[in-house]
């Protein structure tokens, strides 16, 4: 899997099926840590749901990209919000509500959904 932070609050994600884990930053003064690792496992979990999806429909999964972007709230300092854009080539327009669906059913999504705000959008390519 390929993740590339390129703001403090924002990562692409792709390559999921790949076995490596490749991290790139938009600059230095940026870091990977727990807030990140978080959200790229989120879109890990989401992709996990996608791939499901991908093998019932018989359309392959291996070109989805996302791009996570999220915000805090503070006192106490809370993730409060993630936007999630899916990027998925293969997908018939017809398919992109369905799939928005299936994207809040990953694990983590379903278990932070009362805390944290997590909207999902899909694109075809």
């Amino acid at each position: 899997m390929k993740v590339h932070l390129a703001a403090e609050t924002e990562q692409y994600l792709s390559e999921f099926e790949e076995d490596s884990f490749e991290l790139s930053l938009e600059s230095e003064a940026l870091y990977y840590g727990a807030i990140a690792m978080f959200v790229t496992s989120l879109g890990k979990c989401t992709y996990a749901v996608l791939n499901s999806y991908a093998m019932r429909l018989g359309i392959t999964p291996n070109n989805i990209t996302t791009q996570l972007n999220w915000d805090f709230d503070y006192d106490p300092t809370v993730i409060s919000k993630i936007a999630m854009k899916i990027t998925w080539p293969e997908l018939p327009d017809s398919r992109k509500k369905a799939v928005a669906r299936a994207a809040h059913k990953c694990t983590i999504h379903t278990t932070i959904k009362d805390c944290v705000d997590i909207t999902v959008s899909v694109n075809e390519g």
